[in-house]
């Protein structure tokens, strides 16, 4: 969709828009023009176009950023901002401020129109603060919500195991929950609270394994947001096995070293069975938890796929998600 707006005494009414671009790109680090491109055609592709068609230039995607355009395609600026992290939300008030800084408007007199100018200036700050906070307000509180939520299916999945004394764990669903849906620090933190919170139940034992939660959440949420392995299901197993093995690498050094291999699990039955056959500690542990990490991130892992696809819009749009990319409704042609 082509916007064809009159151009206004003050420049086009986009330049409101290509500012806010400009600012957001400042937030996350100024990526080049051309890595822009990449993700946008990235996100098109999870999206379920071809890779010939997802193709954006360099120039194509510099020229949303420039000012004094007399048009501007907005699903591509949609996409930009989707691709640097801003919502639905923020660029819907983007557009609608661009477009009423852009209304027609008395011209004043020209000895007057530096000082009206001068004395204008200063409120858009104000009025673009307020709106940033009003629309930051709710996202917090979803994120906040979310993360709490995650905490608990991590004590339920805990508690779960135990009770039914299942050979696998069940504690990092929802760190991969939140890992995938707001990012690999948030489902860090989510990782750590949980071991810390069951460290008043269990002791201080739970606390060196925050590692291993940490470990998860920065392959899960690295994987899918950046990396795009959860594009396909062949590419989330290959992440769970990644994720698996990786914890395996954190977790058996501790086990050894503090607590003698042993895990006061249903997994030190699977590493006597290992020690008979190999005779050495390490070895056994090593291949014990290999194979129930394996197990317990797959499920997890999957666990996290399903419960992500029933999230709201603004949280799963970003995951590109096998499961949730049929969802999202691919944007009209650039």
């Amino acid at each position: 969709m082509i916007e064809n707006p009159a151009e206004t005494p003050l420049g086009s009414e986009w330049d409101l828009l290509a500012v806010r671009l400009q600012a957001l790109r400042a937030e996350v680090g100024e990526p080049s023009y051309a890595e822009i491109a990449r993700r946008v055609a990235e996100l098109r592709i999870a999206q379920g176009r071809s890779e010939h068609v997802a193709r954006v230039a360099r120039t194509t995607v510099y020229d949303v950023f420039r000012t004094g355009r007399a048009r501007i395609n907005l699903v591509l600026v949609r996409e930009i901002a989707e691709v640097l992290g801003a919502s639905d939300e923020q660029v819907d008030a983007w557009i609608a401020e661009a477009r009423e800084s852009g209304a027609p408007r008395p011209t004043p007199a020209p000895v007057a129109q530096a000082r009206t100018d001068q004395a204008t200036e200063p409120a858009e700050p104000v009025e673009s603060a307020a709106t940033a906070t009003a629309q930051a307000t709710p996202r917090l509180r979803l994120t906040l919500g979310l993360m709490a939520a995650c905490i608990a299916v991590n004590f339920v999945g805990r508690a779960l195991v135990d009770f039914l004394e299942l050979p696998v764990h069940l504690d990092m669903v929802g760190t991969a929950i939140a890992a995938i849906a707001l990012g690999p620090w948030y489902g860090a933190v989510v990782g750590v609270a949980t071991n810390v919170g069951a460290s008043t139940v269990s002791g201080a034992d739970s606390i060196p394994f925050a590692l291993v939660n940490v470990t998860g959440a920065l392959l899960w949420g690295y994987g899918v947001r950046r990396l795009g392995l959860g594009r396909t299901l062949p590419r989330f197993l290959g992440l769970n096995v990644l994720v698996a093995l990786a914890c395996t690498l954190v977790a058996v050094p501790l086990l050894v070293l503090l607590y003698g291999g042993s895990t006061g699990h249903s997994q030190d039955q699977v590493t006597s069975t290992f020690l008979q056959m190999t005779d050495t500690l390490a070895v056994a542990v090593g291949l014990s938890n290999t194979l129930i990490s394996l197990g317990d991130k797959i499920i997890s892992g999957f666990v996290a796929l399903v419960a992500c696809s029933m999230l709201p819009s603004v949280l799963r749009e970003r995951t590109g998600l096998v499961l949730v990319s049929s969802a999202v409704e691919p944007p009209g042609p650039a």
